[in-house]
This record gives structure tokens, sequence and C-alpha cells, in this order.
């Protein structure tokens, strides 16, 4: 039978190729003997994207997300602390010392002498000098006590203690804080006091001064010391931290009343209570400080 005959099918033999006549298709190409195969062992072209294949993509070394892992060798966590460990309260930096509380932060710090101060003091030469010769000392003469209620009234919605860097400045322009110096000041020379950059150029607070002296040239020092000598507590406990300070008080409450009877002004009962505080008839540093205590300028 001719096996070319149509609607015959080849002859079984003729099935075979031969070697020159083998080749293959781009799919069994990379069958399952090829090492870099993309379908090996049955699996899908999607396996060999996965980690265990030869040819995979994440070799033993973690990918780039592996790394920012907590347990990974290029982790963003070594062995030292990140700055943000360093803040926790078991941080090497923290702020709480073995066995401390969060309020640590706000006592009297230990400075470079051996002496304790309030957190203020060393923020700047002048504040330290501020702290340790001036504030909470009873004053002495009449210029004394008018200078540190001036300066409150100054202090008056500035930073804190900043007044402490432009105190030389108002006394060498408020001739001395003396109330009967400063009396007799015209408008013109407050003009000038506006055009001095070392002073707080203010003119409602450079006039209030100015009408506070002439309600004020005839006081002697006792006559200030009695103004205020009721209003100082039996007992007063300085503050541990300077979270415990008040912004008021009622001794300072009774002191704005009474100064503004007087006919003085600018003296609310914030002014007042940080004046009791300047002047030491309240405790005006903290407990741990070198200067809390009688006779020292914290509680008079």
């Amino acid at each position: 039978m001719d096996t070319a005959t149509p609607g015959h099918g080849p002859h079984p033999v003729d099935d075979r190729r031969s070697p020159d006549a083998e080749h293959h298709s781009p799919d069994e190409a990379l069958g399952a003997d090829d090492p870099c195969s993309h379908q090996r062992d049955g699996r899908s072209p999607d396996d060999a994207h996965r980690a265990d294949g030869p040819c995979s993509h994440q070799p033993d070394r973690p990918s780039p997300d592996e790394a920012h892992r907590a347990d990974g060798p290029c982790s963003h966590q070594p062995d030292r602390p990140s700055p943000d460990d360093a803040h926790r309260a078991d941080g090497p930096c923290s702020h709480q010392p073995d066995g401390g509380s969060p309020d640590d932060a706000f006592r009297a710090v230990l400075c470079g002498d051996g002496l304790r101060r309030c957190p203020w003091a060393p923020t700047g030469p002048a504040a330290l000098e501020e702290h340790d010769r001036r504030w909470g000392a009873r004053p002495t003469e009449s210029s004394g006590w008018f200078e540190a209620l001036s300066l409150e009234i100054f202090q008056a919605g500035l930073a804190r203690w900043s007044i402490a860097q432009r105190r030389d400045g108002l006394r060498r322009a408020l001739r001395g804080f003396v109330p009967g110096e400063i009396a007799r000041m015209t408008e013109d020379d407050v003009d000038d006091l506006l055009l001095d950059p070392a002073v707080i150029r203010n003119r409602v607070k450079i006039e209030a001064v100015v009408h506070n002296a002439r309600a004020c040239r005839g006081l002697a020092p006792e006559d200030w010391a009695q103004h205020v000598a009721d209003l100082r507590p039996a007992t007063a406990a300085p503050p541990l931290t300077v979270l415990e300070e008040s912004r008021r008080s009622p001794e300072g409450d009774r002191l704005a009343a009474r100064l503004k009877e007087q006919g003085l002004v600018f003296v609310g009962r914030t002014t007042a209570h940080r004046f009791l505080l300047r002047t030491g008839v309240l405790p005006g540093h903290l407990a741990e400080c070198f200067r809390a205590g009688t006779g020292t300028g914290g509680s008079g």
C-alpha cells in the first residue's frame, strides 16, 4: 500500500526524526534539566521568583525589606540605642536616674562648682548672677524695693528671666531706680528711652514706672517692709520642682489690691506675686537649691 496515499497516516517509522531535524520550542529550551529554568519539577514561571529557587531574586543575603526588620543583618536597630531610645526612661541619656521619676528633670540642677541651683540659673551669666546675688534677697534700701517692683513690671509678658539681661541697662537709663530721681523724668526723657536699645522700649511700661516713682518717692525702706510684713507666711515650704511653682498666690492678690489703692499702676496679681518672690517674702528658690531657706534669700 502506498503510505503517501491521501487518507492514510504516515508509517510509524516515519514519525521518528533524524538528529539533523531535531529542534526545540522556546518553552522546551528551558526544560527541567536547565539549571536556570523557570519551569522545573512542574512548577510555573512564578515559582522561579520564590525564595527557594536557584535563580531566585532573594539570595542568602536579606532583601531590602528584610534589612529594615529588627532581626535582619542590615537592621536599623543595631546594638547601640537609637536617638529615640536615648530619651526613654531606661536609655543612657535618660533624665530619670535609677529609681527616679519624670519630675527629677525639673528639680534643682547640680552645677560645675558642686552647688545645686534652680534650673534657670545656668542659662547665662546674667541669669546666674541674678540667681546667686539678688533673686529672693530682701532689699535694704528704698531703691532696691522699687527696683524689684519695676523689674517685674518690665518682665510682664516677656520670656521668663529675660529681664536679667537688661537689668544693667535699665538701672543706667532709670537713674539707679531711685524713686525721687525717676519722678523728675519728663515726657522728653521717656521719648529718649524709647530710642535706647539697652532698655525695654515699651512706652506703657516706662510711663508706669515713672508714675509709680512719683507715688513711692516718700517711702523709706521700713515703709516698704511694712507693706509686706503681714504677707509673709508663718511657714512656707519651698517647692521641690518648677512644676510646683505658682504664677499667683493669695499674698500676691492682696498686695496687688493694696498697691492699686495707693495709686500704683501696672501691678497685677502675677506681677505682685513675683515681686514677693524676688524680695524673699515668699520662697523664690527650689527646695534643693543652695539658696533656699531662711537667711539666704529663699524665704527671707
